[in-house]
């Protein structure tokens, strides 16, 4: 059964789960294939411990119901962490990503400043303020920074003193009918941003057939980012994502001021040298953006 590559074949399986900005524990099979905790089973899983689980599937995700958790959490032989291709970045365990496949990997690029700049020293009382989150990156970059953020907080925050324009935060949708990703959504709306939620699609291989699992959000970033240069004057962009250094260089060159928003671990070398300076490092302001409550367990 284990053998198998493709993730249907998989009924049932020793994963495990790290919970996510939203609240959702999740893991992973095959071909990057999210597995969410039946409903029924909810809060009996704590972050980063091992289950083995049945698996139900459905187009862009599957439904695991709990059997028992794995004694000492014991680590999966290799044939069969390659067959389940589980995913388990080192450290600190805590948000599963948001979208099929993990971002891509970037390794450290700089010590974090050790005094935190305040955005009141860069935002002007007349300029205009946006946020762009990369929810995927975002949960990521939380996971090794070893807190989640509070967006609510990050809002006012990062708006420090001047005319907040507009919010926009952009999520991978696998089922579009998780209670938890809801009150998740639900919070953020009324935190004043505006969700961009973009389903998973399946396509598949012409060659093998095999299935993939597709939700390109970075172009929904982009394209908000450039359809509105004219309603701001400072972006703040939560991500670490390479893939968004030209659009940092047009809006620079147009005028606008970018400044990014992530993790020491997570933040890219061609991002970093593109942006305005400074960089916000999450790790210098978790007594102001940290939330309340769930945390992810510090790690190594």
């Amino acid at each position: 059964m284990f053998e198998e590559k493709n993730a249907e074949d998989i009924f049932e399986a020793e994963l495990v789960f790290h919970e996510q900005a939203d609240g959702r524990m999740v893991a992973k099979i095959a071909g990057g294939k999210a597995v969410l905790i039946d409903v029924n089973d909810l809060g009996r899983v704590k972050n980063g411990e091992r289950w083995r689980v049945r698996l139900q599937h459905h187009e862009t995700f599957a439904i695991a119901s709990l059997i028992e958790p794995c004694a000492d959490n014991p680590v999966l032989p290799s044939t069969l962490g390659e067959a389940l291709r589980i995913s388990a970045p080192p450290a600190p365990a805590a948000p599963a990503p948001a979208v099929p496949a993990p971002p891509e990997a970037v390794e450290s690029v700089r010590p974090a400043p050790r005094t935190p700049v305040d955005p009141r020293r860069i935002v002007q009382p007349s300029d205009r303020v946006a946020l762009f989150v990369d929810g995927a990156n975002m949960d990521w970059a939380c996971r090794r920074a070893g807190y989640f953020i509070d967006y609510g907080k990050a809002r006012e925050f990062f708006q420090a003193g001047g005319i907040f324009y507009a919010g926009y935060f952009y999520i991978a949708d696998f089922s579009g009918q998780d209670p938890q990703q809801v009150r998740f959504l639900d919070f953020l709306a009324q935190s004043g941003f505006i969700v961009r939620r973009h389903p998973v699609k399946t396509l598949h291989d012409e060659d093998t057939g095999e299935p993939i699992l597709k939700c390109n959000l970075d172009t929904e970033i982009v394209l908000d980012m450039l359809n509105t240069v004219d309603n701001y004057d400072v972006a703040f962009l939560f991500s670490g994502d390479s893939d968004f250094e030209r659009a940092v260089d047009l809006l620079r060159s147009r005028g606008k001021r970018v400044y990014v928003v992530s993790s020491v671990r997570q933040l890219s070398r061609e991002l970093m040298y593109a942006a305005d300076k400074p960089i916000f490092f999450i790790e210098n302001y978790r007594p102001v953006l940290g939330r309340d409550g769930r945390k992810p367990e510090a790690g190594a």
